[in-house]
């Protein structure tokens, strides 16, 4: 094959075709997997481990960035969870002094001064080969009858928040954690997500109660940097009750209960996207039961809710115009959820000082290596390997504590984008034009007489007839190929008769005469 190969390319389409058929005749090769090999380009050789290649990285007149910049960039891309360039351009300011600060990282002044230049293309750009390599039933619930608290509740659809451009309007839903079992206890997880800022609070719900929920919801209101001023929930009787109106409207703090539009989840769009964003993405989709859980999870959410507000930045829609069947948006620059709040200016400055300490004292490195080792001990509590859930959260612990410590998960930055396996790419869609010369070329005179004779003619006779008019071009491998092409016969020869009637008009008939008309090939 690779003598063949070599030979392949500067050969006529005559010669290529004649090394083809001995090829055919010697492997016993497809004539298309043929093809694959004598076309397909000797790939050079990747290397599994090891630094980045210097090679694809030496110095170019025109190249402002060099290897030292893109290997910085590495660790700063790990350590903000591989955000997107625009959205890591927008970190990196933050995140190289919080990781200097923590100590994580020493940049020198040049290398520094570059990574803090790059524009998001730029970022994606030396990134591209550091992703490559790296490695989701209409059934409805019947109707059932709205209860007194849910038809006082008013209706808040996707697009009734156009006049609330201050913190402090939540979108609130619970996520199961049932593993696709509804059956047994399981726990929950009640998600909150601010319309204005995108802050985002989360707890895991041991029982899924209305008064639980509500208790988790009075310290959700405790947690949140900005007062509360409105709630929109879903139709869940959980949320619909009672207790959770007196609540609202209670003296002292006038709370604005909504709900969203039963089957419209579009209606709860902002707090659905962080439902997949922080819950789906970081604890997956396994069935997490008991206490032990419970306790991880908070632990869990702790974690990233500092990670998240603080320190990942997200787009916000700025405006959206229909140009024909094409909508257009603007998006605002990317900003974190406490960058945006600050920027309300409705916080005052008692209020503000503690948020910026906190952002200051805070070691995205640890809290992400918090989230990993939480999602760990998760997985051994949802797979149910060892005995006791406490004895695999010790477990889990201790080995976080001797194997992934802070120092070895630093050191892996650099190459932890080689653990995981190469994404697959999307097959390139068929672009509809023949690839090969038809076969029955020579014979298309004679199959469309056939065809006038008999309309009906199947394909699989119709090839019997053309092998034995010539049994050396044609076989039984022809037969799918002679369908398509009888297809497309028939469906011309139907536009050719119907081009004639429109043209020749509708027919006449003199009385006492009659006019027959044969039928169509393929039309009833």
């Amino acid at each position: 094959m690779e003598a063949a190969r070599q030979r392949y390319g500067g050969l006529s389409t005559a010669g290529k075709r004649k090394l083809l058929d001995e090829l055919e005749a010697i492997t016993g090769y497809h004539r298309k997997s043929l093809l694959r090999l004598l076309n397909r380009k000797a790939a050079a050789p990747v290397e599994s481990e090891g630094p980045l290649d210097q090679a694809s990285l030496k110095p170019h007149p025109r190249r402002r960035y060099g290897p030292e910049a893109a290997e910085a960039l590495v660790p700063l891309w790990e350590a903000s969870d591989r955000l997107c360039g625009k959205r890591l351009a927008a970190l990196l300011p933050l995140l190289v002094e919080s990781l200097e600060q923590h100590g994580h990282l020493n940049l020198a002044p040049a290398v520094r001064e570059h990574v803090l230049a790059m524009s998001s293309a730029t970022i994606d750009r030396l990134l591209a080969p550091i992703r490559k390599a790296s490695a989701a039933n209409n059934w409805r619930r019947p109707p059932r009858a709205y209860s007194a608290v849910r038809r006082r509740v008013p209706v808040r659809t996707f697009k009734g928040w156009s006049d609330h451009s201050e913190p402090g309007w939540l979108e609130i839903d619970l996520v199961a954690h049932c593993g696709g079992r509804m059956q047994g206890p399981f726990l929950w997880t009640l998600m909150a997500t601010d319309i204005a800022t995108g802050w985002s609070e989360s707890l895991p719900i041991l029982v899924r109660d209305g008064a639980v929920v509500l208790t988790a919801l009075q310290l959700i209101r405790r947690q949140l940097p900005f007062p509360l001023r409105g709630i929109d929930a879903d139709n869940d009787p959980v949320f619909m009750n009672s207790l959770m109106q007196a609540w609202c409207d209670r003296p002292g703090h006038q709370i604005v209960l909504t709900r969203s539009r039963a089957y419209q989840s579009n209606d709860q769009a902002w707090v659905e996207q962080k439902n997949g964003m922080l819950v789906r993405r970081v604890v997956g989709y396994q069935r997490l039961e008991g206490l032990e859980a419970a306790q991880v999870l908070g632990e869990l959410y702790g974690a990233l809710r500092l990670f998240t507000n603080l320190f990942q930045p997200s787009f916000k829609l700025k405006s959206s115009e229909r140009d024909g069947g094409r909508i257009k948006r603007q998006h605002h620059p990317p900003r974190t959820p406490l960058q945006r709040l600050l920027a309300t200016g409705m916080l005052n400055e008692e209020t503000v000082e503690p948020w910026r300490e906190l952002q200051r004292r805070s070691d995205p490195v640890a809290l992400l290596t918090t989230i990993r080792r939480c999602q760990g001990q998760l997985a051994v509590l949802a797979s149910g390997e060892q005995g006791s859930a406490l004895q695999a959260s010790r477990v889990e612990r201790d080995l976080a504590a001797e194997n992934r410590s802070l120092e070895v998960f630093l050191g892996g930055l650099q190459t932890l984008w080689q653990s995981n396996q190469p994404r697959r790419r999307k097959p390139k869609p068929r672009s509809g034009k023949r690839s090969r010369p038809d076969p029955f070329e020579p014979d298309v005179e004679r199959i469309e007489q056939w065809l006038q004779t008999e309309p009906q003619l199947q394909a699989k006779t119709l090839l019997e007839r053309l092998i034995r008019h010539n049994p050396e071009r044609y076989g039984a491998s022809h037969l799918r190929t002679l369908q398509r092409s009888l297809r497309g016969y028939r469906l011309q020869w139907i536009e050719n008769e119907m081009a004639a009637l429109a043209v020749a008009g509708p027919p006449s008939l003199v009385e006492g005469e009659s006019v027959e008309k044969p039928v169509l090939p393929g039309v009833n």
